[in-house]
């Protein structure tokens, strides 16, 4: 791959690689915080003016794009329903991210808080209501008025689907951690997240996570899809957390998935933190640690296997394995967690030297879900069309490498996805990147924000506003009205973000 050598000592050296890890906020909660200036130089001399211009209004494009399209508020904020985008339900993985993006600008829209903590408090209730669930309805629904096919696959109330998704859960606990550890300090963010519903879903959560590492025992958890009438692939026990389905909605072919339970992991140690500053609660922080050390026991044991074909000695990262011989190596998908965003999951414990090599393969043809056209080039997904790949993947392989080269080859890429309507989406053909999947996938959209900010160390907030400005003197224009001072008809006369942020009563 172009710019990469997986030699460069860079690639063994921990203090070294562009480490996302620790229990500072997650990259998608940090705008420009840990940006490298000196990078962001290098990556600006591989891009033309116009490059540079064009990622400039795409990122403002995306940025407000969940909160005036995707975002019902409720009342005043006492409850915050996020949609993933032309999928009107709410995923808790994408719903997370979509939220995380905007904690660093809660000084710039202070309303924005609130709408936050709504969507953290609706996240918790539909965590209590089923901690297997992986995505939920706007509004709830009699079981009995679904059809019988959907009932079987544990939909109706307010369950949209059943698919127990491990990251679902991890996604919420680090938005817990990322709030808490906003840029500039929250006034009284303990006040909030010290509540029994965040404790109790977060409880909640680790409670059946237990379960689940013991899932062939004790689990309560079946889905229709799913062989053995519904248990899944048989397994054994690892110590880490079993999981039906990967963060692509698609079945595991092997019930322990290592990225996923790489960012479980790192979940449970904030956890366990905000624990000991908040709700002090005995139990539930000796239970988070002890399953994170279980996790990470089993990652090393299980997770860690020869390359195929490789030198002696050499190592990488499995995708999934079911601790009795069975092995997913050498593949990788696009949805995050993933093997190829493992800096950026918050699991201090990786191998830079294992994950080096990991990355290295799965950025190849040893990688059968890793696709090369005639305009493209990028992981793609078994969810998806052969030969699409997508925006995600290409956010985190540039956020994850040090080669500016390779950062801006993803970025010139990147502004061939945008299709018709100039934004990012779930995937494309590496031929044709105007033939895509999803056209609104707020998730994508969000990623680019991340991976422009982190890059250039440059906010996307004034290109947002910039393009919002220009829409209200475009729509105004369309109707001539002279204001009553007699002067021009200018925008700071008219309507502010935070009046195009859905609300219903």
């Amino acid at each position: 791959m172009e710019g990469y050598n997986p030699a460069d000592p860079l690639f063994g050296n921990a203090a070294a690689w562009p480490s996302l890890t620790g229990l500072q906020p997650e990259v998608w909660a940090s705008g420009t915080l840990g940006a490298n200036l000196t990078l962001a130089k290098e990556v600006e001399a591989e891009l033309t003016p116009d490059e540079r211009q064009q990622l400039a209004a795409l990122c403002g494009r995306c940025l407000h794009q969940t909160i005036t399209k995707s975002i019902e508020v409720r009342g005043i904020g006492e409850s915050v329903f996020v949609a993933t985008g032309d999928i009107p339900d709410e995923w808790l993985r994408d719903g997370s991210v979509q939220l995380a993006v905007y904690l660093p600008r809660l000084a710039e829209h202070p309303v924005l808080r609130p709408v936050i903590e709504g969507a953290m408090r609706t996240q918790a209730y539909f965590i209590l209501s089923d901690p297997w669930a992986n995505s939920f309805r706007k509004d709830w629904i009699r079981v009995d008025q679904v059809g019988k096919f959907e009932r079987q696959i544990g939909r109706g109330g307010w369950i949209a689907t059943r698919n127990f998704e491990v990251d679902s859960g991890a996604y919420f606990l680090n938005l817990l951690w990322n709030y808490a550890s906003t840029p500039g300090a929250l006034w009284g963010a303990g006040a909030f997240l010290n509540s029994s519903l965040i404790h109790d879903a977060a409880a909640l959560m680790v409670d059946t996570w237990t379960i689940e590492q013991h899932h062939e025992e004790k689990s309560p958890y079946r889905y229709a899809e799913l062989p053995r009438d519904g248990k899944g692939a048989e397994s054994v026990y690892t110590g880490m957390i079993w999981s039906g389905f990967r963060p692509s909605d698609d079945p595991n072919t092997y019930g322990y998935n290592i990225p996923v339970n790489m960012y479980a992991a790192g979940s449970l140690e904030r956890l366990a933190e905000l624990n000991e500053m908040l709700w002090r609660d005995p139990a539930l922080g000796a239970a988070a640690r002890r399953l994170a050390a279980d996790i990470r026991a089993g990652i090393e044991k299980f997770g860690v296997i020869p390359v195929p074909n490789g030198k002696d000695g050499e190592t990488m990262y499995a995708y999934e394995v079911d601790g009795k011989g069975g092995i997913l190596a050498s593949f990788d998908d696009p949805n995050i967690p993933s093997l190829l965003s493992i800096p950026a999951l918050g699991y201090a414990h990786f191998d830079t030297a294992v994950y080096a090599r990991t990355r290295a393969r799965i950025l190849s043809k040893a990688n059968s879900h890793f696709f090369e056209g005639k305009e493209l080039s990028g992981c793609g997904s078994p969810h998806t069309p052969h030969r699409y790949v997508w925006s995600l993947a290409h956010c985190m392989q540039g956020l994850t490498s040090p080669d500016p080269k390779e950062r801006a080859k993803l970025f010139k890429q990147l502004l061939r996805m945008q299709g018709n309507n100039g934004l990012m989406h779930e995937s494309n053909d590496v031929d044709n990147p105007s033939a895509l999947t999803r056209p609104l996938f707020q998730w994508a959209n969000t990623m680019l924000v991340v991976y422009y900010e982190q890059t250039f160390g440059e906010s996307c907030s004034k290109m947002a506003e910039d393009l919002r400005v220009k829409s209200v003197e475009e729509r105004e224009g369309r109707e001539q009205m002279r204001p009553r001072n007699g002067g021009a008809d200018i925008a700071a006369y008219y309507d502010r973000l935070e009046q195009s942020i859905p609300h219903v009563q």
